[in-house]
């Protein structure tokens, strides 16, 4: 049995993986970083015995890999997500290098060591799509050669699990700081999406959005709150707003 570890926070998200063992692969990579918890949405072939050859070894990843329909599901409890790309993207945030996310996980288990954090990989062909984007914090890049930057998935995650081992081991050895007040948690992307769909259907019965043209201008609003890391008390007090707003136009 592993000792606990800072990593233990960190879950790694493969979506849509049309390869198995690529799923494999990625199961090697994080299982030599010291990280296990991976989450597969919708994978094409999953478990498979190609998985298994190409994971040399790190059966406890495979074996307790977690499997779900929907990007949803995969980081409903999670309060940090990283989306990841090889290239920015003009409707997201301005992607931020490895080292840099890597730093702010940290910063973030040191406010709350009960935080948990996803770093969500897109396909192998396509990436991330726009709407997986719609969920993630922040978008971070692994720095390549200018006119190169092509990386498998399973490099570029043991990449990343790399770079989030050296930052976040340093953690271990430092003191636990006190259990934040629960309303000064950080929301869960759950808690997230029910403010979101609050949102959008109160900006509709206002009438400032157009319910058949509605993407552009909620995905610009994600951008905006996912930024600021929400605690749970503002999400209350948010929708709090929303709902007295709704109770005004029905009185």
């Amino acid at each position: 049995m592993k000792n606990p570890s800072p990593l233990d926070a960190v879950r790694i998200v493969m979506m849509n993986t049309s390869h198995s063992g690529n799923i494999g692969s990625a199961a090697r990579a994080m299982r030599v970083m010291g990280i296990y918890n991976l989450t597969l949405v919708n994978p094409k072939k999953f478990p498979s015995p190609e998985a298994t050859a190409l994971a040399s070894g790190a059966l406890d990843v495979l074996d307790n890999a977690v499997v779900v329909d929907t990007i949803e599901e995969a980081i409903a409890d999670c309060d940090y997500v990283f989306g990841t790309s090889a290239r920015a993207r003009h409707i997201s945030a301005p992607p931020i290098p490895l080292d840099e996310g890597a730093m702010r996980a940290k910063k973030r288990l040191a406010q709350n060591p009960e935080s948990k954090i996803a770093i969500v990989f897109g396909t192998e062909r396509t990436g991330l799509t726009n709407e997986e984007l719609d969920h993630c914090h922040d978008l971070i890049f692994i720095p390549t050669e200018n006119n190169y930057n092509s990386l498998n998935v399973a490099a570029a995650i043991q990449l990343i699990c790399y770079e989030f081992r050296q930052k976040l081991s340093i953690t271990e050895a430092a003191p636990r700081p006190v259990k934040p007040d629960k309303k000064q948690e950080l929301a869960t992307t759950e808690t997230l999406e029910g403010f979101y769909e609050h949102l959008e259907e109160t900006l509709v019965k206002i009438e400032f959005l157009d319910p058949e043209h509605s993407t552009h201008l909620m995905r610009k609003l994600r951008l905006l709150y996912n930024r600021t890391h929400l605690t749970v008390e503002e999400i209350n007090i948010l929708r709090g707003i929303l709902t007295e707003t709704q109770r005004k136009l029905s009185s």
